[in-house]
């Protein structure tokens, strides 16, 4: 699965637009869709500001073979 792929499928298990996670890192949703869609040659700051506003952990982001789009949150 492609990471632009994998970004979409987790944002949209909670339930998210491009708008809403637009919104939460301020900027407009055709930019925050251009950065979903290159999401292969986004730098590490960029995917790490877009697993925030989706509120999973980057590595859960990146793990593109991964078929569970919701993060299991151990709470300790």
């Amino acid at each position: 699965m492609l990471l632009s792929d994998r970004i979409r499928k987790v944002r949209e298990s909670y339930g998210l637009t491009q708008t809403d996670v637009a919104e939460s890192l301020n900027i407009s949703p055709s930019t925050y869709g251009q950065m979903e869609r290159n999401a292969n040659r986004s730098s590490h700051e960029t995917l790490s500001r877009i697993s925030s506003a989706i509120g999973v952990s980057l590595l859960f982001l990146l793990d593109t073979e991964n078929e569970n789009y919701k993060e299991c949150k151990n709470s300790l």
